[in-house]
């Protein structure tokens, strides 16, 4: 046998190997994707969305959410960074009624009255805002960072909502 000829054998039993790796890569993986689609199916329910806020809204029934808007008042504030440009704001609801739980990336929807600086009239804002704290049942807390002026744009207002919060929310 000359070298050529068991060099060809060599690099045809590599390729075949090869193969054969790539065929259960792809095998495996296609598995996984079918397991991942059948438990994503099964953990997806619905979610209603909740809408607490500022203004009154009445309970719906067992799971504790609530439809429309809903009181609550700033238990306490913390500023988060020396520089205080995060705010962390605790809501309790002024009902009483014990909060639902909720997931990560959930947020309240807030209804603001915050006066024009231009037309100096009450201007609503709406604007949401992420929870920042694991689920409780007595409050809710949000921690929003103070938006300034663009620094290359001297006319531009500073952040509407944010500043209010900052500056007016006890």
């Amino acid at each position: 046998m000359t070298t050529g000829i068991l060099a060809l054998i060599i690099l045809s039993a590599i390729f075949v190997q090869v193969g054969i790796v790539m065929l259960v890569g792809f095998y495996r993986r296609r598995g996984q994707s079918r397991n991942l689609d059948e438990r994503g199916s099964k953990v997806q329910t619905p979610i209603e969305p909740y809408a607490p806020a500022t203004s009154a809204a009445t309970p719906v029934s067992d799971n504790l959410s609530w439809k429309g808007f809903r009181e609550f008042m700033v238990q306490r504030r913390e500023f988060e960074d020396r520089n205080r440009s995060i705010c962390s704001f605790y809501l309790v609801p002024v009902d009483g009624n014990p909060l639902p739980a909720f997931r990560p990336g959930q947020f309240l929807t807030f209804k603001l009255s915050i006066e024009d600086s231009v037309m100096h009239q009450p201007k609503s804002v709406v604007r949401c805002y992420s929870l920042s704290d694991a689920p409780r049942p007595d409050y809710y807390r949000i921690s929003i960072k103070r938006i300034p002026a663009p620094a290359d744009r001297s006319d531009a207002p500073p952040g509407l909502s944010s500043s209010f919060f900052h500056d007016h929310v006890q």
